[in-house]
């Protein structure tokens, strides 16, 4: 999903060829545009990155819109490969002048768009009169946060769409062997992993507590839940690469080291748990029907909050991609919109909860017959999942992110691999990052 220099370079070029020829400046004239009238159809096209069942999901919901908008509306679902090609390919659009009219993308992509003059400002929509959110605090406050750019005049420039967060999948019959309760603090959790590894006489593992695939996001909610920060307050350079970052790091370190954490190949973690063979590993939400799919025998498992430093001020990191409505015509984005309102209402977000595994956006979904029924009979860590929703914090949402996870990513891998200590790597992850970011200022 990390999208390479080169790209990001090819960006400032389209932007740069782009600042004459693109359409103005977002400003508060798109409050006249989100009170017009459709007269006529329109066909709009959203361009996704969500395949197999989710993307089964996505069309459904498609469908739906089409036959019951009433305004004669027809959105068309494309998919456009996994999200760096996605990136690619709307990037090129910008370019040819040629972009979909709705456009699936993480926040980082969003900011790039939002440079090169593409993207609307959903403000005026959201706040119409006519055609806007009269129930705008149901929405859960961090989705608009992460869809809100600081960077551009804190312009609401997206929209809740694929929603997920990073929470710890747990093993309970292995804590339930051991006499264990799922341990909430860092502290626990450090002692239940030890504790829950198996080494064969000559001191092997052959069952690790903790599986930890290697991630930007991973990282982040571990700061997060440190009580750390992941940016400084003016948004110009990272907090990440203080004493919470480096001791993130140190835990897995240590552990890994000492035979009781495991940096896994792939997505074999997810099998090991499926066989009941690994206690714990931390991921999103959205991971759910693979460990379904994994699971061969009896098991019980859960899904948790990951551990805390102070478990009462609980964070963990909110992801997954949102939507962005891209520059057209007046009535290209009005419909646009309301597709992406319709999308979020009650019904249709607790319905998308049920056939995605993305978390959804109200609160009020919960009150949902359809979702409760789901949850009861279907999904249960999906409600555990959703239980923590109001602890959630967005990642940083500034130009310049894609590279900086890449710069979190390669220090992860550098300590792990045994070629950096956790203090010499944050010092270099954040002051390569501070240099990305005073490059995309």
């Amino acid at each position: 999903m990390r999208v390479k220099a080169a790209l990001l370079a090819t960006l400032m070029v389209i932007a740069s060829a782009c600042s004459s020829a693109a359409p103005a400046p977002l400003t508060s004239a798109l409050s006249t545009d989100a009170d017009i009238d459709l007269t006529a159809p329109t066909a709009i096209t959203l361009w996704h990155g969500l395949s197999g069942s989710q993307q089964k999901a996505l069309d459904e919901l498609v469908a739906e819109f089409n036959a019951t908008n009433g305004k004669k509306i027809t959105v068309t679902a494309l998919l456009q490969g996994n999200y760096t090609q996605l990136y690619q390919k709307t990037l090129g659009a910008i370019q040819a002048g040629s972009l979909p009219e709705l456009a699936h993308a993480y926040e980082s992509f969003v900011a790039d768009y939002t440079k090169a003059g593409v993207v609307v400002d959903l403000g005026p929509y959201v706040a119409s009169k006519k055609n806007g959110l009269s129930d705008k605090d149901d929405i859960y406050k961090p989705y608009f946060d992460t869809n809100t750019f600081p960077q551009f005049g804190n312009k609401l420039l997206s929209f809740p769409f694929s929603k997920s967060m990073f929470v710890m999948y747990v093993n309970d019959d292995m804590l339930k062997a051991k006499g264990l309760k799922t341990p909430q603090t860092w502290d626990e959790f450090d002692k239940a992993v030890q504790a829950l590894t198996i080494k064969d006489a000559a001191g092997k593992t052959t069952q690790y507590g903790w599986a930890v695939p290697l991630g930007a996001s991973d990282f982040n909610a571990w700061v997060l839940s440190r009580g750390g920060n992941l940016m400084s307050a003016d948004q110009k350079t990272v907090a990440w690469n203080g004493k919470e970052g480096v001791e993130a790091v140190r835990i897995i370190d240590r552990l890994v080291k000492g035979g009781y954490a495991q940096v896994p190949k792939g997505y074999d973690y997810q099998n090991d748990f499926g066989a009941g063979k690994l206690a714990f590993f931390m991921g999103s939400t959205s991971t759910r029907p693979f460990i379904k799919d994994a699971i061969k025998g009896p098991l019980n498992w859960s899904i948790a909050q990951i551990p805390q430093t102070d478990p009462a001020k609980a964070h963990t990191v909110q992801y997954g991609a949102n939507v962005a409505v891209l520059k057209s015509t007046p009535e290209k984005q009005l419909a646009s919109w309301l597709f992406v309102k319709w999308f979020n209402d009650k019904e249709r977000t607790a319905k998308w909860a049920t056939t995605s595994y993305y978390m959804p956006a109200r609160k009020t979904a919960a009150e949902s017959a359809l979702l409760k029924e789901y949850w009861a009979k279907t999904d249960t860590q999906g409600k555990q999942a959703f239980d923590l929703l109001a602890t959630t914090v967005p990642e940083p949402n500034v130009r310049g992110q894609q590279d900086i996870r890449d710069v979190i990513q390669d220090a992860l891998t550098a300590v792990t691999a045994g070629k950096s200590t956790p203090e010499d790597a944050m010092k270099t992850a954040g002051d390569k990052a501070n240099a990305i970011l005073k490059d995309n200022q």
